[in-house]
């Protein structure tokens, strides 16, 4: 049997850390080609896979679904990484390992650019016409389980996979100001709120540090630039490698993760197996694979401010209302 490993376009985030760890684990005695998106860089690809690349452009995926179709035979196993299902008819067991919670979730579009709508619009339709009985469809939590089963009519099967391959846990007591926030600056990803959080945070004299990746969203680098020049403590270290990352968990206190929606929330694995806690969203994809030590409301940069000061044990302000007599006193001033 061979295996032939289907992502031509898996580049960055959790769909790039899993991919990587997953052909890592493809032994000698295995015949496996791996198709994949020349943003896609290994460091380095193992010997034994063979990797064939492809533009991130309309004719370099036509050509990768080309070459699947005449690459794959009868008893091959493939693996389509990428979400969605061959384009093209191909010969072997498919199987689709679902990740983008936007293909099969009722999700707001809000803040996406015209371009990203059409892509997912054209996913959606991509997935539903070509997913063919006995395809099998893998998710990683049983929330995109069900969303998977209401969207598509098929109950996929849940497997989810994750290697830690950073640092071992160990005591924080010297840094507990230090919170890591590792998400490239999509739309759901929610850097707005977490960042006003902190800047009440800082008015209110909290100034805990906030470490983030962010390097493509022009109005997220904005406004971390305009709160910095105001002290609020904000180090944004740009896209960072698999090391680099793990350096930057053994430095930090506490992951926060105020995502909006998630297939699975790789980075909440990787806190976990680092030691961290985690501050995040009240959202069903955070319990589905870790216990949180504080959860807010996403929606709110209040919620989540909230949320630190507990988690570094520092009170809210006492809520004290003023009796009818002073209220009357008051007005009537």
């Amino acid at each position: 049997m061979n295996l032939i490993i289907h992502a031509p376009n898996v580049h960055q985030g959790g769909g790039k850390t899993l991919l990587i760890q997953l052909v890592l684990q493809v032994g000698k005695s295995v015949s496996c080609t791996l198709l994949t998106d020349t943003r896609l860089h290994f460091d380095p690809a193992p010997e034994h896979v063979r990797v064939l690349s492809f533009a991130p452009t309309l004719s370099g995926r036509w050509f990768a679904e080309q070459s699947l179709r005449l690459l794959a035979r009868p008893g091959d196993l493939v693996l389509c990484m990428g979400n969605l299902p061959p384009l093209l008819p191909c010969a072997g067991q498919v199987v689709v390992f679902l990740q983008n919670r936007y293909l099969v979730d009722v999700q707001p579009f809000d803040g996406m650019s015209m371009k990203v709508r059409l892509r997912i619009a054209i996913e959606r339709l991509w997935l539903r016409l070509r997913l063919r009985q006995g395809m099998k469809l893998v998710v990683q939590t049983p929330s995109m389980q069900a969303a998977a089963k209401a969207a598509l009519g098929v109950s996929p099967l849940v497997l989810p996979f994750f290697a830690h391959t950073g640092p071992t846990p160990h005591s924080r007591l010297d840094c507990l100001a230090g919170f890591v926030y590792p998400a490239t600056a999509d739309k759901h990803k929610n850097h707005m709120n977490l960042l006003a959080a902190w800047k009440l945070l800082h008015e209110s004299g909290v100034d805990a540090e906030l470490h983030l990746t962010v390097d493509a969203n022009q109005e997220v680098l904005e406004t971390i630039s305009r709160l910095q020049k105001t002290g609020v403590a904000i180090v944004n270290h740009g896209q960072l490698g698999p090391r680099q990352l793990s350096n930057l968990y053994w430095r930090c206190a506490a992951l926060i993760f105020p995502s909006h929606v998630e297939s699975f929330g790789l980075p909440l694995l990787e806190a976990q197996a680092a030691g961290l806690p985690v501050i995040a969203s009240e959202r069903d994809y955070v319990r589905d694979v870790i216990v949180p030590a504080e959860t807010f409301d996403p929606h709110s940069a209040v919620s989540i401010a909230r949320a630190v000061r507990r988690f570094l044990a520092i009170p809210e302000p006492d809520f004290v209302p003023m009796s009818p007599a002073d209220f009357l006193r008051e007005v009537l001033l």
